[in-house]
């Protein structure tokens, strides 16, 4: 999966192409929906009033203006200037509009789109209503900040209008569907709600990495509890209020016990998501566990559970050796081809695993064991001169001499050096050989620390 980085948050480049790919279906859903409400009034039919027996449809203005600004988001990231004109028209048209409502509150007049086409009996006035004239305001001013790259603060506060809006319309439609009064619906119609809040979800996923929608597609837990939580927390609310007045209504309940009812589907809802929660938080864990688990295999020795060479190596680059103060240790266990061959290779492979533990016990924290190969050992002294060897190579020599080995006494023969001034990690790894050499042919089971 690739990622990408900016401003110190690190992206899922896969979410960031899918709210891309989002914003670009919103637009034309937009346009396709202005479009066909268009030609249906044109044609003096309001499907949306016949379905719903409400007033939930949307009006030839704002259908008109559906058109403007589906095509502006669409335009957006090949032909700027396009987009922007496109967001003027509907800023435009919204202008219009709050002229219109302000001159002529009762609407006696005609709307000039119903004087330009032919007058059908029973075709609804083509004004658009006036909290809708708001938000195709803000709607435009969202669009035209986008393009242009300015005022952030305030494109995302408009936004939130938007949404806000769009959604106490989704709410008052749950009253409705329950046998409520048409309230905010007759100030802005649901159909209408509906594409604004599309069309300012698709302009803030068209940059999903700025303002709002950073989080949604950080590529982080915060990130990915965003994605699935946000929209139904959102609906949250309208839910509420259709199980309400259902309960109220179209059951006969008591308003306590509506009331109980809507506290029931609230409880479920929200323990539906903590549930969600809670698996997406052990899918993340177990993948967690899964990564340390195959770094820890592509940089430990599986037989000893120590670091390997790759380790080892790694950490001889990356390391800041000051002169007199950093160590290395190379062990090798004694004799032990000759224990192999008398006792077999499982019993080798036991002592190697003790000898790992071993080690493992007698090491500070901040030291690093490694399996350099075979039955030969390493370990990195980062705090550690002359005297921190001396100590560190006597731990490991009384502690091999007294464990108790199955088979038979197992012992180490240890050679260490200590880091000099401007010397790389092959002379320090040569010097620290050699002494090893020199434990070996002086008796083995004991520590030589090259001093040349």
């Amino acid at each position: 999966m690739a990622h990408s980085a900016e401003n110190g948050i690190r992206f899922n480049a896969s979410v960031v192409r899918g709210f891309v790919v989002f914003s670009r279906v919103a637009g034309w859903v937009a346009l396709a929906v202005g479009v066909l409400v268009l030609a249906l009034w044109v044609a003096g039919v309001g499907p949306m009033d016949t379905i719903a027996h409400v007033q939930a449809g949307m009006h030839a203005a704002s259908a008109l203006a559906c058109v403007f600004a589906g095509s502006a988001l669409l335009l957006a990231g090949r032909f700027p200037a396009a987009s922007m004109a496109m967001s003027l028209l509907v800023a435009l048209l919204g202008g219009h509009e709050l002229w219109l409502h302000a001159s002529d509150p009762t609407h006696a007049q005609s709307h000039w789109l119903d004087v330009s086409f032919p007058d059908y009996a029973g075709r609804p006035s083509a004004h658009m209503t006036g909290l809708a004239t708001l938000s195709y305001l803000l709607l435009a001013g969202v669009g035209l900040l986008v393009v242009a790259k300015r005022a952030l603060w305030l494109r995302e506060a408009a936004a939130l209008a938007v949404i806000a809006s769009a959604l106490a319309s989704a709410a008052t439609y749950g009253q409705v569907l329950a046998g409520g009064g048409l309230a905010l619906l007759e100030k802005l119609p649901i159909l209408t709600a509906a594409m604004q809040l599309l069309l300012v979800l698709g302009w803030l996923s068209s940059v999903p990495t700025t303002g709002l929608t950073r989080v949604a597609v950080a590529d982080s837990l915060g990130g990915a509890f965003a994605r699935r939580l946000i929209l139904p927390s959102l609906l949250l609310p309208s839910l509420m209020t259709f199980v309400l007045r259902t309960g109220r209504d179209w059951l006969g309940m008591s308003e306590s016990l509506s009331l109980a009812l809507a506290s029931v589907v609230a409880g479920g809802t929200v323990a539906t998501m903590i549930i969600w929660v809670g698996f997406l938080l052990d899918r993340v864990e177990r993948q967690r566990r899964t990564e340390v688990a195959l770094r820890q295999d592509a940089h430990s020795d599986g037989l000893t559970g120590l670091a390997n060479r790759r380790a080892f190596d790694a950490a001889m680059s990356n390391s800041k050796r000051r002169p007199g103060e950093f160590s290395l240790l190379m062990l090798d266990l004694d004799r032990f081809k000759d224990f192999n061959d008398g006792f077999g290779h499982q019993a080798g492979d036991d002592v190697l695993r003790e000898a790992g533990r071993i080690l493992r016990t007698v090491m500070r924290s901040q030291d690093m064991a490694a399996r350099y190969g075979g039955e030969e050992f390493v370990i990195l002294l980062p705090e550690g001169g002359e005297r921190q060897v001396q100590l560190a190579g006597q731990r490991i020599l009384d502690a091999f001499r007294g464990h108790a080995w199955p088979q038979r006494v197992m012992t180490v023969s240890i050679g260490a050096a200590v880091a000099r001034e401007g010397e790389s990690s092959d002379d320090l790894l040569r010097r620290a050989d050699a002494a090893l050499y020199r434990s070996k042919a002086s008796g083995r089971d004991r520590l030589t620390v090259d001093s040349t």
